[in-house]
């Protein structure tokens, strides 16, 4: 039987302020290690920043943000006349795995995405993008996210080039904070 959503009322969001405490783990190696070696230091350096998803006492999850600028083809882009527009990216987002499918990661997208809203309201940020490992695009798609068709064809033709499976590639994707 599936563990109980946790209410948004339980969790508890801070800007991270120092390293990060021990006891995290997603099943991803990637993200871990993201979070206890590059987090503190990359925000130390203005170059992202991480928020830390407590419920009660425990870390439930992470998401590290930072300003992106997304390439749109003509036909992607529609009325937009530029070809890079501004957005905020989520560069990493993991859930514990003790907390995961309790909505602790939707909280987190969540989260960033009304951060980006808060953003546009003062700098223009028209999107949010990510970079979606293939087995979560679903889940993201959920959310309203859809595929950064310019910037994935361009992530393909790398892959092949570099003779790496283009299907084990991050899917590009974004939300338009305007369709909200």
């Amino acid at each position: 039987m599936p563990e109980p959503k946790i209410p948004s009322s339980e969790i508890l969001d801070r800007k991270l302020d120092r390293y990060p405490p021990f006891g995290f783990d997603c099943g991803r190696n990637q993200q871990n290690a993201f979070l206890y070696d590059r987090a503190w230091p990359d925000q130390a350096e203005s170059l992202s920043t991480t928020y830390l998803f407590y419920v009660g006492d425990a870390l439930a999850a992470y998401a590290t943000l930072f300003m992106d600028s997304l390439p749109l083809s003509r036909r992607e882009r529609g009325p937009i006349p530029y070809q890079n527009v501004s957005s905020l990216k989520l560069g990493q987002m993991a859930v514990d795995r003790r907390f995961q499918g309790r909505g602790v990661g939707q909280y987190a997208l969540g989260f960033a995405v009304e951060l980006a809203e808060e953003v546009s309201d003062r700098v223009a940020c028209r999107y949010v993008t990510l970079d979606a490992e293939p087995d979560l695009v679903e889940w993201y798609a959920i959310h309203g996210f859809t595929l950064n068709r310019l910037r994935q064809r361009e992530r393909r033709e790398t892959a092949l080039r570099h003779q790496r499976d283009p299907e084990r590639i991050p899917v590009s994707m974004r939300l338009d904070l305007r369709a909200l």
